[in-house]
């Protein structure tokens, strides 16, 4: 009887979706693809009928069952069981009919070897340093899950009185120095929030402190919230946010190969020169462990906006707490595999367009990232479906599965470093999803080119909550007209493509409540119980993903607006021109602002004369015309990089010295800014008077060929 009911459910649930995607056919058929951009007239509708086979091949099915399998174990990079999902991965593309290709790194890891925060003053108490186990749960059983701890902390056993220093941002500092407290020679303890992990501890360890402690505030991450797991998905007293403090805001490479790949036979340099690694001694803690700490302090209350959520007033110190905090890693240089799948494209092969995700967790990685990793296999296998049907795209799709992301975005970097000439020559965009689904929430950091693209696309994606287009959940919770895309700066693979190779790129997901960040309850449980119960997300991740891949793949002119990317960046410019530093910088400011309206007036041209083209069916000399225009963002890079982290070599965007994760506009500019060097910043300024001269001529050389 049971099973006859469920039978019914599993029945109506597809009758259900199934008119709900009539509908917004019906709606979406009012969407004008004669005027699909980059595409005639006649290939926008056998466009469109290709997105529309590619996203019926989607399967939420076969996504709950992939994720089943990719989350079954604890999978840290560079371990035994990381090997496993590589070699399940191979498979899989394999499977799908792409070709297949493993590229192996060694880079260096370290693993906890002994991880002790313990409070010896004016009370005892010993954190525990691991979650909890459950009754119901034989995850959280497993032997091989590693203890909670922060990647390249260095080795160190420190014994000093505790100052709670709130976000450990530079400003929280600076209010401390005000009351006449002193970190120096300190241990700090900090709530997780407000810039990447990585910027603490350098911000800690630059003020003079002897070891850092970061715990998961529940104001920020917890009861606060809601529901904490396993009732809801906000992170229980237990959760620790494991994560790597390597400083990704120097750079994403191998802590020992900066700037070049490590191979088997790289030249690696010491440890102790790394440029990219805390001085400090750093631990993570839940806050059941944190809490007997912050309660031991005296001193100072904290003020209002400092509180969090642990039921006593907190106060600054430093003392009488003392805290001991100590760490001994085991500093090995190991094995990471990327796996490459190809789907060769029929007219221009050496065009490519890269989608990307990383499959290495801190623990079982259900959400991150392997709901992104169950998004790229559903791509792939949709894909590899329809060209046993004959359809195949004009270009070339690469399907990147990524190892130690998690460490400090490693994977995919040693890749580029590897083929950044390859890369720079072929690469048309690359496509990142981390996380495809916590929620129903759609956001998207993409250079502003690219930004026009997707709007277009999640018009073309059902949302499976609202059953409406992607697009007007997007708009809806934003409350704009047009929904706005966010900058590309770090914190996930992204990175090395924009950032150090000029690659135009994209980086998407669907958000909500996540509570478990990190921590071993990011699990199967979690995902179909709060993350995505019905795995709809992860399959409407994969459609717009795969139908953004196919617009590039099969355009006849690749639909990039640098009209846009003009304009976008007008306001940033604005703001620079409105810093405290105007004076100084108006001359300048005023060539790039002229700078910015020509680019902006020879881009608007180029759009109308690319319709034109289209329209009329002229695409003689479209060949060279794709490839300039998708190699122009390469004019906005500089072989020299940033002067205080030159890996990244992008003068547009970059992550911010004190977020870490959150991007920058005109970072050189604002980095010479911030250290108050006069000369550095004019000449930052001159290189973007080159860069910005540099794509006007290109742009007016396209428009040349028309």
């Amino acid at each position: 009887m049971l099973k006859n009911i469920f039978r019914f459910q599993g029945q109506a649930w597809r009758l259900i979706w199934g008119f709900a995607c009539c509908l917004v056919a019906l709606t979406l058929s009012s969407y004008d693809v004669f005027g699909m951009r980059g595409f005639t007239t006649e290939n926008a509708i056998t466009q469109e009928q290709y997105e529309a086979a590619f996203q019926e091949q989607v399967s939420a099915e076969r996504g709950r069952y992939k994720l089943r399998r990719l989350s079954e174990e604890p999978h840290l990079a560079g371990t035994e069981n990381s090997r496993k999902v590589t070699e399940y991965l191979h498979d899989a593309f394999g499977d799908y009919g792409l070709k297949v290709q493993m590229y192996e790194y060694q880079v260096y890891l370290p693993y906890p070897l002994e991880v002790r925060v313990e409070l010896v003053s004016p009370t005892d108490y010993v954190a525990f340093g691991r979650e909890a186990s459950w009754e119901w749960d034989k995850d959280s059983y497993e032997t091989e899950i590693v203890q909670g701890y922060n990647a390249y902390s260095p080795d160190g056993d420190v014994t000093a009185e505790l100052v709670y220093v709130n976000k450990g941002l530079p400003e929280d500092y600076q209010i401390l120095s005000d009351q006449g407290i002193s970190v120096n020679g300190k241990i700090c303890i900090a709530r997780y929030g407000g810039s990447y992990r990585g910027v603490k501890a350098k911000v800690a360890g630059d003020s003079g402190a002897v070891g850092l402690i970061l715990y998961s505030d529940p104001a920020d991450d917890g009861y606060m919230r809601g529901d904490v797991y396993p009732r809801g998905p906000w992170r229980s007293a237990d959760a620790i946010q494991r994560g790597t403090v390597k400083y990704i805001f120097q750079h994403a490479s191998d802590p020992l190969t900066p700037g070049w790949a490590a191979t088997a036979d790289a030249e690696r340099i010491p440890i102790a020169e790394a440029t990219d690694l805390p001085k400090i001694p750093v631990v993570p803690l839940a806050y059941r462990d944190a809490e007997p700490l912050l309660k031991a302090l005296a001193g100072p209350n904290v003020p209002a906006d400092w509180q969090g959520g642990l039921p006593f007033a907190y106060h600054i110190g430093p003392g009488p707490a003392k805290v001991r905090v100590k760490v001994r890693c085991d500093h090995g240089t190991r094995s990471i595999y990327n796996v490459i799948a190809t789907l060769e494209g029929t007219e221009y092969p050496d065009q490519w367009v890269i989608l990307g995700n990383h499959h290495d967790a801190w623990v079982y990685g259900a959400a991150d990232p392997g709901s992104g990793t169950v998004a790229l296999l559903e791509v792939a296998e949709s894909l590899g479906k329809l060209a046993e049907m004959g359809m195949r795209p004009k270009r070339t799709i690469v399907f990147a599965a990524w190892d130690a992301e998690e460490f400090g975005i490693l994977g995919s970097t040693e890749w580029v470093e590897d083929l950044k000439a390859t890369l720079q020559e072929k690469a048309i965009a690359y496509l990142n999803v981390d996380i495809a689904a916590t929620g129903r929430r759609f956001y998207v950091s993409a250079i502003p080119s690219l930004r026009a693209l997707i709007r277009e696309v999640t018009q073309k994606v059902i949302d499976p909550w609202t059953l409406k287009p992607v697009y007007e959940s997007w708009k809806m919770r934003q409350g704009k007209e047009i929904p706005q895309v966010g900058n590309l700066g770090s914190g996930s693979d992204h990175s090395p493509f924009i950032g150090h190779a000029g690659i135009p790129s994209i980086s998407m997901g669907f958000g909500g409540p996540y509570g478990v960040y990190h921590a071993m309850q990011d699990n199967f449980y979690w995902m179909e119980h709060f993350g995505d119960p019905t795995f709809q997300y992860q399959a409407a991740m994969a459609k717009i993903w795969g139908t953004l891949a196919l617009q590039l793949a099969n355009a006849d002119i690749l639909p990039f607006d640098y009209e846009t990317y003009a304009t976008d960046l007008m306001t940033p410019l604005k703001l620079l021109q409105n810093s405290g530093s105007k004076n100084k910088i108006a001359k300048d400011i005023g060539e790039l602002d002229r700078l910015l309206t020509e680019w902006q007036q020879a881009a608007g041209l180029l759009n109308r004369e690319l319709s034109n083209s289209l329209a009329s069916g002229d695409l003689s000399a479209i060949m060279e015309i794709n490839q300039r225009l998708y190699q122009l963002e390469r004019n906005l890079t500089i072989e020299a990089g940033l002067p205080l982290r030159p890996w990244f070599k992008h003068l547009i965007y970059a992550p911010g010295l004190n977020t870490g994760y959150a991007a920058v506009v005109f970072p050189g500019v604002l980095d010479a800014l911030e250290h108050g060097d006069d000369a550095a910043v004019h000449a930052e300024l001159d290189k973007l008077v080159t860069a910005l001269t540099q794509m006007i001529q290109g742009i007016n050389e396209i428009r040349s060929m028309l």
